[in-house]
C-alpha cells in the first residue's frame, strides 16, 4: 500500500502548491483591480479568479477521490486473489492426497495410468502456483526476512524427491520465503522436465558484503536454443513443452527482491557434466 500513500502525498502537495499560488495571484489581482480597473472589468476579473480557484480545488479533490477509488479496487482484487488462491490450493491438496492414497494402495504395481495421474497432478500444481504467483507480482506485498538456503531447499525438494541435491555452502538469504520457494521449484522442475536431470548442484559465493551469488548446475541435457529467450514469457508453438512462464517468473521474482538472474552457457570443457546453468544474485541475510 506504500505507492498509494505516495500518490496521496503527491496529489496533496500539488493541490496545496497550486491553490497557494492561485490564491496569491487572486489577492494580488484583486488589489490591483480595485485601484485601476473599472467596475465592469473588475467584476470580470474577480469572477475569473474565483472560477480558477474553484476549478483547482475541484480538480485536486477529484484526483484524491480517484486515488482512493483505485485503492478500494486494489483491496477488492487482493481479497479476491487471496480467497481464490486459498480455495484452489485446498482443492489441489485434496487431489494430491487422493493420488497419494491410490499410490499407496497399488504400491509395487506398475500402473501407467496412476503414474500418469501422479505426474499430471504435480504439473497442474506447478502451473497453478505459477499462475497465482504471476498475479501476486502486481497486487500483493512481499515480506522480506532472513532465511537459510537449506530451509528453502528442504521445502522445495518435496516436489522433486527423486533428484540428487548437492549444496556447497549454506547461507542466510534476505528475501520473501514464498517467492524463494517458487524460484527453486521452477528451477528444479525445469531441470527434471526439460533436461531430464538427476542431479542438481548449488554453490554459494560472497560477491559483496550484502550479496550472495548462487551457481546452480544440473547434469541434464542442457539448452540448445536461443539463450536470449530464457527468462521471457513467449509462445513456443504446439511442439514445445511450455511457454517459458517458469523461468520468466524466476526472473521477475528475483528482480522483485533486488537480485539478478542470468543463464550462461556452461563451460563443458571445464565441467563436462554440466547441462544447464543458472546464476542467481540475491541479498545476503544477517546472522549467517
Amino acid at each position: 500500500m506504500k505507492h498509494f500513500r505516495i500518490k496521496i502525498l503527491i496529489a496533496l502537495a500539488w493541490l496545496v502548491f497550486t491553490v497557494s499560488l492561485s490564491g496569491w495571484w487572486f489577492v494580488y489581482t484583486w488589489n490591483q483591480i480595485e485601484i485601476n480597473a473599472e467596475d465592469k472589468v473588475r467584476t470580470m476579473l474577480q469572477l475569473e479568479g474565483v472560477s480558477l480557484l474553484i476549478a483547482l480545488l475541484a480538480g485536486g479533490a477529484a484526483i484524491v477521490f480517484l486515488i482512493f477509488q483505485e485503492r478500494k479496487s486494489y483491496k477488492t482484487l487482493n481479497d479476491f486473489h487471496l480467497a481464490f488462491s486459498h480455495d484452489l490450493k485446498n482443492s489441489m491438496t485434496s487431489l494430491q492426497m487422493q493420488v497419494g492414497a491410490l499410490r499407496d494402495q497399488y504400491r509395487g504395481q506398475n500402473n501407467p495410468v496412476l503414474q500418469r495421474l501422479d505426474v499430471e497432478s504435480k504439473r497442474l500444481q506447478m502451473k497453478l502456483e505459477n499462475s497465482l504467483e504471476l498475479s501476486r507480482l502486481a497486487i500483493s506485498p512481499y515480506f522480506m526476512e532472513n532465511i537459510l538456503l537449506s530451509q528453502i531447499l528442504a521445502k522445495t525438494r518435496f516436489h522433486e524427491p527423486e533428484i540428487e541435491l548437492i549444496l556447497d555452502g549454506d547461507q542466510q538469504i534476505h528475501g520473501d520465503r514464498r517467492a524463494l520457494e517458487i524460484i527453486f521449484q521452477n528451477l528444479f522442475n525445469n531441470a527434471v522436465k526439460h533436461g531430464q536431470a538427476t542431479r542438481i548442484a548449488i554453490k554459494t559465493k560472497m560477491i559483496d558484503p550484502d550479496k550472495i551469488l548462487l551457481r546452480i548446475t544440473d547434469n541434464g541435457s542442457g539448452f540448445s536454443g536461443e539463450r536470449e529467450q530464457l527468462g521471457q514469457m513467449i509462445s513456443l508453438g504446439e511442439k514445445s513443452s511450455g511457454s517459458g512462464i517458469g523461468l520468466y517468473l524466476v526472473d521477475q521474482l528475483v528482480a522483485k527482491m533486488g537480485g539478478e538472474v542470468s543463464f550462461p552457457k556452461p563451460d563443458l570443457e571445464a565441467n563436462p557434466s554440466d547441462g544447464f546453468e543458472v546464476l542467481l544474485s540475491l541479498e545476503k541475510g544477517t546472522g549467517g
